[in-house]
């Protein structure tokens, strides 16, 4: 059961990014998978990654970027 919760909440955040992921520069998408990954919680960055291919070390530099507040609009 546990290993089908997990593909289909991957295949779901598949379909989500999905959507928008080509409009994206390597600076929104990093900040839209890591904003993604802090609203799932434990293991969102698991899921992120596994979801968009970015790597962990890449979603964890945008959620410091949005905790430091460097990713709000100037």
């Amino acid at each position: 059961m546990y290993v089908s919760f997990m593909q289909s909440s991957t295949s779901d955040l598949q379909a989500k990014l999905g959507g928008i992921w080509s409009f994206l520069d390597e600076r929104t998408r990093r900040i839209v998978a890591a904003n993604e990954a802090r609203s799932l919680g434990y293991g969102g960055v698991s899921a992120v990654q596994r979801a968009c291919g970015l790597s962990r070390v890449t979603i964890a530099k945008g959620i410091r970027e949005i905790a430091d507040g460097a990713a709000l609009p100037t």
